[in-house]
């Protein structure tokens, strides 16, 4: 793959993990997230990293055997002296969109499990004791004689 070849697939595979993102944002953000489709774009989001950490590694040996560094302004030298800036610029546009949208679905995920375990404490407290034992089942028969096990 020449160097040129590479920053086009980087860019197009950043392109695809941005819409993953974005697609993970839009379901978390439902009131009620879907955990198949969440489970889905998880397994697509570690595909598309491990790729793009491949051709970002091709990328920086292409770099600095062509003696521009492994830094940032070598990889800027780099995809100038390839004729390849504006796509150069446009990878790291997209890199800077994915962080950003990374960090907010991280946040939105940290969220939703510091409410789910004060929901969890809520009732551990309401009932004096663990709701839920290792195997996630209920450890109470049930409320006023109403099985939990429906």
């Amino acid at each position: 793959m020449t160097p040129a070849e590479l920053l086009r697939e980087q860019q197009s595979l950043l392109q695809a993990f941005a819409e993953t993102l974005d697609a993970e944002a839009i379901c978390l953000g439902s009131g009620n997230a879907d955990g198949e489709r969440l489970g889905e774009l998880a397994a697509s989001k570690q595909q598309q990293l491990s790729e793009l950490d491949r051709l970002e590694s091709l990328r920086r040996e292409h770099q600095r055997s062509q003696g521009f560094g492994v830094g940032s302004q070598g990889a800027d030298r780099f995809a100038n002296a390839i004729g390849m800036n504006e796509t150069w610029q446009r990878i790291r546009q997209l890199a800077e969109q994915v962080r950003r949208t990374n960090r907010l679905n991280g946040h939105i995920i940290s969220s939703r499990l510091e409410h789910n375990q004060r929901a969890i404490d809520f009732l551990n407290r309401a009932i004096g004791g663990s709701v839920y034992g290792p195997s996630g089942e209920s450890r109470h028969g049930g409320f006023g004689g109403i099985s939990s096990k429906a």
